[in-house]
């Protein structure tokens, strides 16, 4: 009985094997049939559909004529980058140099127009007395100053014998003028204002007056003969400067040189030179 029992064992477990393996050969089978077709059907969609549509769905394919070369792809739009703004250029600029300051201390600057001022009217009153040529050089005008140190004064009580002294004279405009008389008669050689505001002098309050400069100028062409007349206006200078503490500046209010000097007497005769070629 159980010899028996083992065998249909053995026969129910052959079968059971045989059956599996039969399955197995036949899924394979048909999982290769699947396969093959896809295949068939995928070949079939890669070309052009019947309707015209590529195989995307998108748009019909156009058929080039034979010659006919494929339209190049159009490039790419790309938006222009906005440009970036240009900063402004920043221009260095260069420390302005000052003008060499003397020891002297500092001063208006007002009076010098003041004095070219009266110059200029000294020199309308003369040439409306002379025929001159209408090609004659332009009036010049030459100034000296005479500057304190700061912090020093010259009191006017103790200017105006000073200035009696040397030949000036009270007069137009409120200040002192040197003529060519010594009593005060004929024309003006040169004349002397007050270097600070406001640059004139009140004869009654001269004891109440202060200041640290004085203008010395004349006027080209003037009376007698310039260069006699430019000396002495520096003759002057140099003695006021000496009596008060001072020292005698230029036109440019630098300390007058003996090469400034040369300068002003050159110009003296180039300015008579172009008055003798003109007329």
């Amino acid at each position: 009985m159980a010899e028996e029992l083992r065998l249909v064992l053995i026969v129910l477990g052959v079968l059971g094997i045989s059956a599996l393996a039969l399955h197995g050969w036949w899924t394979v089978r048909k999982n290769n049939k699947d396969i093959s077709k896809y295949d068939v059907d995928a070949s079939a969609n890669s070309g052009p559909k019947a309707d015209g549509f590529d195989e995307l769905g998108i748009g019909r394919k156009r058929v080039l004529q034979p010659g006919e070369k494929p339209q190049p792809k159009p490039a790419p739009t790309v938006a222009p980058k906005a440009n970036k703004l240009r900063e402004p250029v920043k221009v260095r600029r260069e420390p302005e140099l000052n003008e060499p300051s003397l020891d002297m201390g500092s001063f208006s600057a007002t009076d010098e127009p003041y004095a070219e001022a009266v110059a200029e009217e000294q020199q309308a009153a003369y040439e409306a007395e002379k025929d001159q040529s209408a090609q004659a050089p332009a009036n010049e005008v030459l100034i000296l100053y005479v500057l304190l140190p700061e912090g020093e004064e010259i009191n006017g009580s103790l200017l105006l014998p000073s200035l009696l002294t040397l030949g000036f004279k009270y007069g137009e405009m409120n200040i002192f003028h040197r003529f060519q008389d010594n009593a005060g008669s004929g024309e003006v050689l040169f004349s002397l204002a007050n270097m600070f505001n406001p640059g004139t002098f009140d004869l009654e309050d001269m004891d109440k007056m202060n200041t640290r400069g004085l203008s010395l100028f004349m006027t080209l062409p003037g009376p007698g003969e310039a260069l006699q007349n430019f000396n002495l206006m520096h003759s002057a200078a140099k003695k006021l400067a000496d009596e008060f503490g001072g020292q005698v500046l230029d036109g440019q209010r630098s300390v007058l040189t003996v090469q400034t000097v040369r300068h002003y007497v050159e110009k003296i005769r180039e300015f008579q030179r172009q008055r003798l070629i003109h007329g």
